[in-house]
């Protein structure tokens, strides 16, 4: 309710949404909602139509979510975001930086009902204090003798429940704190950073309503450089791409949600101008899973053709955004989007392929196996992405360098075989939908940081250079992302003797993964 409260007074007003702090007292359903407008500066030159209408626009904020997802889904990933935030109040508070968050607790004998929601303090053993609602206007003293009633009921029903049952465990004698029979006064507003230092980007996500592309789309909404996100996806994706970005439009941050939704025999072409105009970034979690039974030429060819659907699109209408594929095979995708692209006479170091999971898993692996802080350790992870193509170089990570042969073997097996092993994990009901999405918009930030003036470097599979020397076409390596998308390719530095070993046997493999790219580039052209 705080979250939408706070969105929806930054586009009515255009106030900066991290100065914007809106309490919500009550409940948390219907006219039990009470957002206090009248404590936040930004509203004080409303008027009180402008008011009633933002008090019932967070009322029935999530009947808005449910029905822009044709009753496919509720607000499933702004209540992600929601009780992110309110996880990190607790935390934080555990850690010892007391934290204030609205949040619905029993409340002390003195107050009008024996629960209700305020802003609530959290220190290091929960909550530290349930503050009062402060200062009312005559509108919403009239909204909370409603609210109080209706809320009366719902909680007697609540009291009538528990009163039946008992939890299953043994009855606990500690002592429990007394709850303060008055709330305490409200708590100092909290402070707006600087924004200074972020960009203001427009970026598109295609397929952002699949297993990838919604919670690629949810961790994009909240990157501080994202001004406009688009979400496009097919009409019979799993919910409306509409739907989505309905969803992601109630969190509490700058970005401008908008959805788009294609027709499965529409083509990116002819319906995504306004979409990819402007864009900066495209990424395109997109294609189909490779099937039992099925050759990875036949995936390549159904895959290659989404992914060039998408590509001569970007081609048209935003030709120097970076694209950032995620379509399988990417070994193969890839080198025959670039040559694409070449071709139409555009700058093929504009598509990178998306290798940020290996990276990932190499960097949690090896502190699971060896205790250093995560945040530390930054494994390279050269080649490909996909089985043996996949090399990470345990040996340039000082953590690692403790490790006996056979644990490098072992570990290097267990970055390759990690995709498997979610599937395996999920019994075949999914693959690794969340941490790719994790992955892909660390790429995504790695790209937008650099865009803003902060170079930053990221592993990433593109087209090489004959000048730098790789000894393939294609390779993915370290790559410092700036202003205008990519300035440096970085070489692939000393490799033991393991290492060398692999990396021949990853090139024999990805040559022919990247000629089998390079082939199908040559059937075909951008619809320019």
């Amino acid at each position: 309710d705080i979250v939408r409260a706070n969105k929806f007074v930054h586009e009515a007003t255009g106030a900066p949404v991290e100065g914007i702090d809106v309490p919500v007292v009550g409940g948390h359903a219907g006219a039990t909602i009470l957002p206090l407008f009248s404590q936040v500066p930004a509203c004080w030159y409303m008027t009180a139509e402008q008011i009633v209408a933002l008090d019932k626009h967070v009322q029935d904020a999530g009947t808005d979510v449910v029905n822009a997802k044709g009753g496919k889904g509720s607000a499933t990933l702004s209540m992600a975001y929601a009780g992110a935030k309110f996880g990190n109040a607790v935390l934080c508070g555990l850690a010892g930086i007391e934290t204030t968050e609205c949040a619905y607790v029993i409340r002390g004998s003195e107050e009008e009902l024996p629960y209700l929601a305020s802003k609530v303090t959290f220190g290091r053993n929960g909550v530290k204090e349930a503050h009062g609602f402060g200062p009312m206007n005559a509108y919403e003293r009239g909204r909370l003798a409603e609210c109080l009633a209706q809320l009366k009921d719902e909680i007697a029903a609540g009291v009538g429940y528990a009163q039946t049952q008992e939890l299953a465990i043994e009855k606990r004698s500690r002592a429990v704190a007394a709850i303060p029979a008055k709330p305490s006064p409200l708590p100092l507003t909290r402070y707006a950073p600087d924004m200074e230092k972020t960009g203001s980007f427009k970026v598109c996500v295609c397929g952002g309503a699949g297993g990838i592309g919604q919670p690629l789309c949810l961790l994009m909404a909240q990157n501080p450089h994202v001004s406009e996100l688009c979400v496009v996806d097919l009409t019979i994706a799993m919910v409306p791409a509409e739907g989505v970005a309905t969803d992601l439009s109630h969190l509490d941050k700058k970005s401008k949600v908008k959805g788009y939704a294609l027709d499965k025999d529409d083509k990116p072409l002819d319906k995504l101008a306004e979409c990819l105009t402007g864009c900066h970034l495209v990424l395109v979690p997109a294609g189909l899973p490779r099937k039992p039974g099925m050759a990875r030429a036949d995936l390549l060819g159904v895959n290659a053709g989404i992914a060039k659907n998408i590509v001569e699109a970007c081609a048209e209408f935003c030709p120097d955004a970076i694209l950032g594929l995620i379509v399988n095979p990417v070994n193969s995708v890839v080198p025959a989007m670039c040559e694409l692209y070449k071709k139409a006479g555009l700058d093929p170091r504009k598509i990178c392929g998306v290798t940020s999971l290996d990276i990932v898993r190499a960097n949690k692996f090896v502190h699971d196996a060896t205790g250093a802080p995560v945040e530390g350790i930054d494994v390279p992870v050269v080649g490909g992405h996909a089985g043996a193509t996949i090399l990470p170089l345990f040996s340039q990570v000082p953590a690692a360098k403790s490790f006996t042969k056979e644990q490098i073997v072992a570990m290097d097996k267990h970055v390759q075989d990690a995709g498997t092993d979610v599937v395996n994990a999920k019994g075949g009901k999914g693959s690794a939908t969340l941490s790719m999405a994790y992955a892909g918009a660390k790429f995504g930030n790695a790209v937008l940081c650099g865009l803003a003036g902060e170079e930053t470097t990221e592993c990433t599979y593109i087209m090489r250079a004959a000048a730098e020397g790789a000894p393939l076409p294609y390779l993915a390596s370290k790559v410092t992302f700036g202003k205008t998308g990519i300035v440096k390719a970085h070489g692939i530095e000393k490799l033991n003797e393991y290492e060398q070993g692999r990396f021949e046997e990853c090139l024999t493999q990805l040559k022919d993964e990247i000629d089998a790219g390079l082939q199908y580039a040559q059937t075909t052209s951008l619809a320019r």
